[in-house]
């Protein structure tokens, strides 16, 4: 038989039991040895465990064709069979006809996506760090680089489901994938290897450059960065370099620089000119000093122990001539306005500081020089930039020194021209009166510069622009001009240009003291500046010191303000005092040999500039000196459903089953908004847990079987609420075990209801504060401490609304026992309360309210009651008031996290009272029955706060049975009596007393209004 054919055989995978499994094989003959396949026994359940033969089964998963790879990847593959078609769809091999996932095509597109859309959220958790590089290497190319955005884009604005968890993993993902200075050299070798056309080349690139040089990926990734913040309920306080935009042009400029350096290594104009299409759209980014700090400096920097100078003035030439004109005249401000940043002006005293500035100043001339030579449009767009007062006055003054020097070199020609715009700028009268006066500087520091260097190739030009007309009215409206600082500058300009023109005995002379200071002979001294391009090596040379200096943060002198000496708090007269010595360096010596220790003073740590290393993988199985001793075939996380429920059953090995319980609850949650796989085994996983057993001790394990089965029921809770609402009271199960059933509803469905983050930060979600010598061990701590262990979180849930009940009663109460003080209140108790309540963050949606009594309220009640008619006082719930206790908290948790909103709220609400004074009998037989059934009555009145007359007029019978009992409760415990057989301390009857004080204060409301509306006023 010709073509493909199928095969039947038999995986032995870490994860699961051996299963059949049909694999697309080719038809042609795979060289195998006798004992590569094993011999396995087929499984008959979850639930039985059979030991399979030590003999490894290998297999050579190799695919005929693209079309079988994409067959194997979207029928759920295993772990390893994934790894093996990664593998080889990675490298290109095996295949019948060529084949390379850079090459833009349809099969590369659906073979893109599902890596995405499945694999991804289905394997990126459980995957180690070396598989998930192969998964990486595979998105690497221009189709996975958009089906990576475009996922991540489409999870965000959806706000039906919650994608927080695959978000996570996909922002883990990009900032894998676009990791290194390489990754634009990488896509663009795969593109030119993959023997495309010409023109779809080039549509691939203009599409690839429209994606990396705007900001479409900053800003998708700080979107999706906020919505995983936001639903794990916090600020985000770091955000990934991603949605950085200076990180990430600083990332864009260094791959832009190794394209272009590639192109001269390989003589490929192609390489410049597809870098140069991403440099012309990254200068739009409007990120001057990150993109220019990581195109140039890696682009000169890096070549450390070479001579960069003629690599990189080819490079830089090669990368900007594809430019278009205005482009190239970005690219020299965006230049400038970078070299502000590394040249900033400094205080110089000394000459060490002027020969060090000056050494600064001819390397960035040097790397300018390298940019405008032979290149007439830049030097236009340069001279533009200086003649413009307003932008150039952003540039320090080393900058526009070498700028000058550059024009100088390069064209001479130019500075004439640039010298008479300066001079007409310089002399204009709207310009005098209206700049700014740091512009004013600028300018004339410009100007003075200009005229020095000019004067050395054309005399005659400078001496033409002295005697000027337009020099002369400016310096003429300069020295009428109001300011004071305007005026002295004329004077200053007017003295340097009339040293250049003019004999020694007719040089202009003001003769005033401002002109002799010694910023104006700073001035004067600026035509003498001879300062001339160095070399690229010496700009090379200034990255990495710019890069291992740290930078010194100046703060402004501010002058000590004096104050007079108090003496008994009143001013003392008299001389000022010297003011104390500053602290430079403290210097301790000793007597004998000169050895003195001197400790700068400062709290500027030296090496907080350094990068520490990453610590490398620990992995404890290879810290075994005996390498015989080493599992090498240590299990994976599941992956699937059915693989965690297979993990979850095997009670053999020990790695397995709590690898499984550990990433159990991650898993449900990520599946349940991915297709139906959760739906399709919530039953059946939901079964699992609640009969599950710890037959290894596993650390944590009853928290993690309730997170677990938190994560099951949300999935589908309209089918699982009522599922888990009957299994609670079926037989066969423990008190431990109903108790359990009934936290992951009550928990559950305050995290529908948008109660989760307060549910977390009651109950963090694996804290263990014992004394480790005062606990037992694990399977004899779970014997004595039974289901209080388990509803440990239920009962702080309950804590914390009983507090939030119990507090506007108390806040009121305190209100009108101190009513005689309002007079003289700043505000009341109550006010307080409020005004916290205000500044609370909404809460998010209450999905709660629409489901709650079909999902939770009406099966629990049912059940109840049928198990109360079958069995009587034989019945788990009175034979075990725990379990009454815990079913009734859990009942008022929903309920009130369900809120006034409730459908079927009346109807809910009589059923509930008439349950509560059901139990009143069994209340006075045990406290913690009486507490809860307080509880419920007061959470019932809560939630009904704004129907009081309804509930007057639809169940007074009931409101008055209740008012009188609580009344009789509250006297009883009251005159310290115990309550029953199963009388608590006086800790529970102070509790009970204040429950039944905020239902008595409830119910007196209820009764007083009816009063009120039905007689005017109230009665008694």
């Amino acid at each position: 038989m010709e073509g493909l054919t199928a095969v039947k055989t038999h995986r032995t995978q870490s994860n699961q039991e051996p299963e059949p499994a049909l694999t697309i094989r080719s038809s042609h003959k795979v060289s195998r040895q006798g004992e590569d396949v094993a011999k396995v026994a087929t499984q008959d359940g979850l639930n039985q465990h059979k030991k399979v033969s030590n003999v490894s089964t290998k297999r050579d998963i190799e695919c005929a064709s693209p079309e079988d790879a994409l067959h194997i990847l979207r029928s759920q593959p295993d772990t390893e069979t994934l790894i093996t078609t990664l593998s080889q769809l990675q490298s290109g091999h095996g295949f019948a006809k060529p084949f390379a996932l850079s090459y833009p095509g349809p099969l590369q597109g659906q073979i893109v996506n599902t890596l995405v859309t499945v694999i991804t959220p289905t394997f990126w958790a459980s995957l180690d760090g070396k598989d998930r590089r192969l998964l990486v290497k595979c998105l690497c190319n221009i189709t996975g680089l958009n089906a990576v955005i475009a996922r991540i884009r489409s999870l965000s604005n959806d706000s039906a489901a919650d994608k927080s968890h695959e978000l996570q993993d996909l922002l883990t993902l990009t900032d894998l994938l676009l990791h290194g200075d390489d990754f634009l050299l990488e896509l663009w070798s795969g593109l030119m290897t993959s023997g495309s056309e010409g023109v779809k080349l080039n549509l691939a690139w203009k599409e690839l450059a429209n994606l990396l040089s705007s900001a479409r990926i900053v800003g998708i990734a700080a979107q999706a960065e906020d919505v995983v913040w936001q639903s794990k309920g916090k600020v985000r306080t770091k955000s990934l370099w991603l949605a950085n935009s200076a990180e990430y042009c600083n990332w864009i400029g260094r791959n832009i620089a190794s394209l272009a350096a590639s192109s001269t290594s390989a003589s490929h104009q192609r390489c410049a000119e597809d870098a140069a299409k991403v440099l012309d759209r990254s200068l739009g980014l409007r990120q001057p000093v990150s993109l220019m700090k990581g195109l140039l400096g890696k682009l000169l920097s890096s070549q450390a122990e070479e001579s960069p100078s003629e690599d990189a003035a080819m490079a830089l030439r090669a990368l900007l001539g594809p430019l278009p004109v205005f482009r190239k005249r970005d690219f020299i401000e965006q230049c400038l306005q970078w070299f502000s940043v590394l040249l900033p002006e400094e205080e110089i005293d000394g000459d060490t500081m002027a020969s060090t500035q000056a050494k600064k100043t001819t390397a960035a001339a040097a790397l300018l020089e390298a940019l405008l030579k032979n290149e007439e449009n830049m030097q236009n767009g340069l001279i533009e930039f200086l003649a413009d007062a307003p932008r150039s006055a952003a540039l320090s003054f080393p900058v526009r020194l070498a700028a000058i020097c550059t024009l100088s070199a390069a064209n001479c020609d130019e500075l004439q021209t640039l010298l008479e715009r300066l001079m007409a700028t310089f002399s204009d009268s709207l310009f005098i009166s209206h700049a700014p006066i740091i512009q004013q500087e600028s300018l004339a520091q410009t100007l003075l510069l200009s005229a020095g260097y000019l004067h050395r190739h054309q005399p005659m030009a400078v001496f033409v622009t002295a005697r000027s007309a337009g020099h002369m009215q400016g310096v003429s409206d300069r020295l009428g001009a109001s300011n004071e600082r305007a005026r002295w500058l004329g004077m200053v300009v007017a003295m340097a240009i009339s040293q250049l023109v003019d004999k020694e005995g007719q040089k202009m002379d003001f003769g005033v003291e401002e002109t002799k200071t010694e910023e104006a002979v700073w001035y004067r001294n600026l035509v003498g500046f001879k300062d001339q391009p160095g070399s690229l090596e010496d700009f090379s040379k200034l990255l990495r010191e710019s890069e291992t200096k740290k930078p010194v943060r100046r703060k402004p002198r501010q002058p000590a303000l004096e104050k007079m000496p108090n003496i008994n708090g009143k001013p003392v007269f008299g001389p000022p005092r010297p003011p104390p010595p500053q602290p430079v360096a403290s210097q301790t010596e000793v007597v004998g040999e000169k050895i003195s220790e001197v400790v700068e003073s400062g709290d500027e740590d030296e090496d907080d500039d350094l990068t520490p290393y990453a610590k490398p993988d620990s992995d404890p199985e290879d810290s075994d000196e005996d390498a015989t001793l080493v599992n090498r075939n240590r299990p994976r996380p599941p992956v699937y459903i059915r693989d965690l429920m297979r993990m979850l059953a095997d009670d053999q090995n020990a790695e397995r089953f709590q690898l499984a319980i550990q990433h159990a609850a991650s898993l449900v949650r990520r599946k349940s908004t991915f297709g139906s796989e959760v739906k399709d085994h919530a039953v059946e996983l939901l079964s699992t847990l609640c009969n599950l057993q710890d037959p290894f001790d596993t650390e944590n394990f009853d928290e993690l079987r309730l997170q677990t089965m938190i994560a099951v029921l949300l999935s589908d809770i309209s089918v699982l609420g009522p599922w888990l609402s009957k299994h609670a009271f079926a037989e066969g199960y423990s008190i431990a075990q109903r108790c359990l059933m009934f936290t992951a509803l009550g928990l559950g469905g305050r995290e529908l209801a948008g109660f989760k983050t307060e549910d977390e930060t009651f109950n963090p979600k694996l804290q263990n504060t014992d004394f480790p010598s005062k606990r037992l061990p694990p399977r004899m701590h779970a014997i004595y401490t039974g289901a209080q262990q388990i509803t440990r979180r239920l009962e702080a849930a309950h804590q914390s609304v009983e507090n939030s009940l119990i507090q506007p009663l108390a806040l009121q109460a305190a209100d009108q026992t101190t009513s005689h003080l309002n007079a003289v209140k700043v505000r009341t108790f109550s006010s307080r309360l409020s005004n916290e309540n205000r500044t609370k963050r909404r809460p998010t949606p209450n999905l709660l309210a629409k489901i709650f009594g079909p999902a939770f309220f009406a099966p629990l009640v049912g059940r109840y009651q049928q198990d109360i008619a079958a069995y009587g006082s034989a019945s788990i719930l009175i034979s075990a008031p725990f379990v009454l206790v815990t079913f009734l908290k859990t009942l008022a948790l929903l309920l009130h996290a369900s809120g006034p909103a409730t459908l079927g709220l009346a109807s809910i609400t009589a059923d509930f009272w008439d349950l509560l004074l059901g139990l009143r009998v069994q209340a006075s037989g045990d406290i913690s029955v009486l507490e809860a059934v307080l509880f419920g009555l007061l959470t019932l009145l809560e939630v009904n706060q704004d129907g009081y007359e309804r509930l007057a007029a639809e169940i007074p019978r009931r409101i008055a049975e209740a008012q009188e009992w609580v009344q009789v409760v509250f006297e009883k415990v009251g005159g310290g009596e115990t309550v029953g057989v199963g009388g608590g301390g006086s800790q529970e009857e102070e509790k009970v007393r204040v429950l039944a004080a905020g239902v008595m204060v409830r119910l007196g409301q209820i009764v007083r209004g009816e009063q009120r509306r039905v007689f005017g006023a109230e009665v008694g």
